[in-house]
């Protein structure tokens, strides 16, 4: 759960929406390229139909197979989520809090300036964020409503109903776009931004349906890019991204990697893959849908599975800890009740829960109730091979606890529309990646006053499973209300509490932010030993990169 910028595993990587239009014609080349103008690199992505849409704000764009690195539009601060504290100033150099947390105070960059060469500057911000409050569809980052001002041409005040410091990563994450252009945008929701101008350290160069040429911004406000150029080329899964980076088709690339070490980094010193712990995922339940609306079938489920087999399927770590969070990065926030307390797999006590809530098992081995058979799909993009690993072995494992699972694939871009208006049984890949605050985990899966009924959508992917519960929609009114950090503690408990005894939903693995990359022609990625900033695909990254 998921990511920055909020980086996610499903919508960074979502497929376009179907536009017309089209730049200067590219063809999709193998590998990178050295000119006259320096070293282009090539950079694997995922899309289902890479189509010219450039529109910040909307979920199913172009900008999806750069992995929304921030490229062409900016934030304000680049959330740094693996050298956590250690944010990067970007179109903001700096902001304060108000001592309530109601007022942010940013002060920007004097020398930025959009690509077309008009001078960036506050009202440009100020009409960003106007626009999310104006138009609720457009918040992918869920950006609490404020009231902005701009005092000065270079100082932004966002004044906000409520205390808000704990939703910092998401207000600064908001892409930035020029007043001058999108003033005349009669419908932003709908626009397609084809030509985009943005503040970036690159600009598009080239679109064509087979790939993405963006070009280094030579007047670029923060010293320009050392590399000129970076070329985007979709794939339709995993597994060829995989081939393209061990075929050295690709120097980049942000996607799992099935036994890396065997099927990539052995392949040559110069092939590196890096997977830094993010967050927890596991199956998530539509709650207004039988048979996981019942608590009963939950907690069986939980019970009844092995964490260590559904996490070996794609190479990744089994959850330990009943409260969901991933450890050992938030161990502090853990509980006192709940510190060392395990999730732990129990097939006989699985079983157990489920006649004890008036269940019987049938003689086709499965349990069913009042007539109606224990059984429920899985959607999810039929080309995340990860996801397939584990939903296969955990097919089989429901299986022998008499719960049926069915698995329904669909594409890339079909499954967050599909999972924010409720169009599901159940799914796994959070289409959020949490900033990296205990309180943000619980607040992005769980928190009730983010429901919205089944089939309206939910803007920013927030509460997919329209988890409701009056007691822990008072608790995450009452965390921003907190003037300590041990009264935040406090609630945060609490809130773990319902967590574990509710179980919106259930916890699995912990995943990592996948990245793959060669220094064969290319050279200044983070890694275990600098891990500056994340690897997947991204701006800041871009920028510190030099030909090998």
């Amino acid at each position: 759960m998921t990511t920055p910028v909020q980086i996610t595993r499903r919508s960074l990587l979502a497929g376009m929406l179907a536009t017309a239009g089209g730049l200067a014609l590219a063809s999709c080349s193998s590998g990178g390229s050295s000119s006259a103008n320096g070293l282009t690199i090539t950079v694997a992505g995922q899309s289902d139909n890479l189509t010219q849409v450039f529109n910040p704000f909307l979920e199913n764009t172009a900008l999806g197979v750069t992995y929304n690195g921030s490229f062409i539009y900016e934030p304000l601060v680049q959330v740094n989520t693996v050298d956590i504290g250690k944010d990067i100033p970007w179109l903001a150099k700096a902001w304060q809090w108000s001592d309530d947390n109601r007022t942010l105070t940013v002060t920007l960059q004097d020398k930025a300036k959009w690509t077309d060469g008009k001078p960036f500057s506050a009202d440009d911000v100020v009409f960003s964020y106007q626009l999310l409050n104006r138009f609720p569809a457009l918040n992918l980052q869920g950006v609490p409503a404020s009231e902005v001002s701009s005092p000065a041409p270079n100082q932004v005040v966002f004044a906000f109903k409520d205390p808000s410091e704990q939703l910092f990563p998401s207000i600064v994450s908001a892409p930035i776009v020029a007043k001058h252009l999108w003033e005349s945008v009669k419908d932003p929701t709908t626009y397609q931004d084809p030509n985009p101008v943005g503040t970036g350290a690159f600009k598009v160069g080239q679109f064509s349906a087979q790939s993405l040429l963006l070009v280094r911004n030579e007047d670029y406000w923060q010293p320009k890019a050392q590399i000129a150029a970076i070329r985007f080329v979709p794939y339709k899964d995993n597994s060829t991204i995989t081939n393209a980076m061990v075929q050295g088709q690709a120097d980049w690339a942000g996607t799992y990697i099935a036994n890396a070490d065997k099927t990539f980094t052995s392949k040559s010193a110069n092939y590196h893959f890096w997977a830094p712990r993010a967050g927890t995922d596991g199956l998530i339940p539509n709650l207004e849908r039988w048979p996981l609306s019942d608590i009963a079938v939950r907690k069986a489920i939980s019970l009844g599975v092995n964490r260590k087999q559904v996490a070996a399927a794609s190479g990744e770590q089994a959850a330990t800890s009943v409260t969901g969070l991933p450890l050992p990065t938030y161990q502090s926030s853990v509980s006192p009740q709940y510190k060392n307390v395990d999730l732990v797999e129990d097939k006989a006590k699985a079983e157990q829960t489920l006649q004890a809530a008036g269940y019987a098992k049938g003689s086709d081995g499965y349990y069913a109730k009042d007539g109606k058979r224990v059984e429920f799909s899985c959607s999810f993009p039929a080309s995340y091979t990860e996801i397939a690993a584990r939903v296969q072995v955990l097919v089989s494992q429901l299986k022998d606890i008499g719960i049926k699972l069915n698995i329904d694939t669909t594409t890339v871009d079909d499954i967050n529309p599909r999972t924010a208006k409720g169009d599901f049984d159940s799914t796994m890949g959070y289409p959020v990646s949490s900033p990296p605050r205990a309180f943000s985990f619980y607040n992005d899966t769980m928190n009730p006053n983010l429901y919205y009924p089944i089939g309206q959508s939910t803007p920013s992917f927030q509460n997919i499973e329209r988890f409701r519960d009056d007691q822990a929609a008072d608790l995450f009114k009452q965390y921003p209300l907190a003037t300590t950090d041990d009264a935040r503690q406090q609630i945060l408990n609490k809130i773990e509490t319902v967590f574990v005894e509710q179980l919106p939903w259930i916890p699995m693995f912990y995943w990592g932010a996948y990245s793959s990359w060669s220094t064969a022609r290319v050279t200044g990625f983070p890694d275990p030993n600098n891990p500056y900033f994340t690897a997947v695909p991204n701006v800041v990254v871009a920028l510190r990169l030099k030909p090998a």
